[in-house]
């Protein structure tokens, strides 16, 4: 891997929240959600249609505008309004809808206390309270449209739900308001997450079975298990030197791995995952981890068909 794209894959990921267990910080890209779009750089945001629509078309396109990578914005955000030639115009409408509707909830109340104790109830009857339903729903359709050639490379229809029952003695959880704000930003959220690649970091337990390996092998092994708290780097490099002086266990190579993978060296840690398998690891995670090599070698490979269309406008 180039060093541009170790520099890249950096900028990616999230930020690492410090590992209270014996992990290790797995970092790295996911692709963007819909590839028909790779080709698209310069991207205009139109108002979308609906009472709320321009609070949606306004949070994304500053949302899109913040995408970075490998240090560069990924998009060149155009205001719609400029006139000014785009790759893409990425239009939609939004509606919120409200139902309320009458229901009843069953709730007790006392009909005779005891007199000689006012907070005691000697008969209770059950009776209906009324209350109301309210349903609430946000509907949202964007899509992307290539200007070169008038095709539309990306729809989707987004949708949520919120029911709740309120009552005389029970107030309502949420606002419509607050439903409403939640979801747009969940649904800019995904639109992102479609239309550009995203980091991620994960913490991912190492193996800490020590069967299978001589005393002084399984004690460096242990101490490496603890290394990993304060110390990830050292704690790989702790494994590997107990690799090279004996037989790798499953837990051995699938730690080995992990560490192949966090550093990005992701032949290695296919390798490394492998063997951890011939060896008799049921561990899932060693599926979860080429599951995330896979996802960020393509996230690489988009970033380097950008660059190379990029390159050739």
């Amino acid at each position: 891997m180039s060093h541009s794209r170790w520099i890249l894959a950096g900028a990616l990921v999230c930020s690492a929240v410090p590992a209270t267990a014996e992990t290790l910080t797995i970092a790295g890209a996911n692709p963007a959600g819909s590839p028909n779009v790779n080709d698209l750089v310069s991207i205009a945001v139109d108002r979308f249609e609906g009472e709320d629509g321009s609070i949606l078309s306004q949070a994304l396109e500053s949302e899109l505008a913040g995408v970075r990578f490998g240090g560069r914005p990924y998009f060149r955000v155009v205001a719609p309004e400029s006139g000014v030639p785009t790759d893409a115009l990425v239009t939609g409408n939004v509606r919120v809808g409200v139902d309320e509707t009458a229901t009843t909830e069953k709730r007790k109340r006392c009909v005779e206390q005891d007199p000689a104790d006012k907070n005691k109830c000697l008969k209770e009857e059950e009776y209906d309270m009324r209350c109301r339903r309210r349903v609430a729903t946000v509907s949202t359709n964007v899509r992307l449209v290539a200007m070169g050639d008038g095709s539309v490379r990306y729809t989707r229809p987004l949708s949520a739900r919120d029911e709740l029952v309120y009552c005389p003695d029970r107030k309502a959880s949420r606002t419509v308001d607050a439903f409403v704000e939640t979801t747009l930003k969940a649904q800019v959220g995904t639109i992102r997450r479609d239309f550009a690649p995203s980091g991620f970091s994960e913490d991912v337990r190492v193996e800490e079975n020590r069967k299978g390996l001589p005393k002084a092998a399984a004690e460096a092994f242990k101490a490496a298990i603890r290394q990993t708290k304060g110390d990830e780097a050292g704690a790989c490099d702790s494994w590997a030197a107990i690799g090279r002086d004996v037989e790798p266990t499953a837990a051995l190579a699938f730690n080995l791995g992990l560490c192949a993978e966090a550093r990005r060296d992701f032949t290695a840690a296919i390798d490394w995952y492998g063997q951890a398998q011939r060896l008799g690891s049921k561990n899932r995670d060693i599926g979860e981890g080429l599951a995330r090599i896979d996802r960020h070698r393509r996230a690489l490979a988009d970033w380097d068909a950008r660059q190379a269309y990029m390159a050739g406008q």
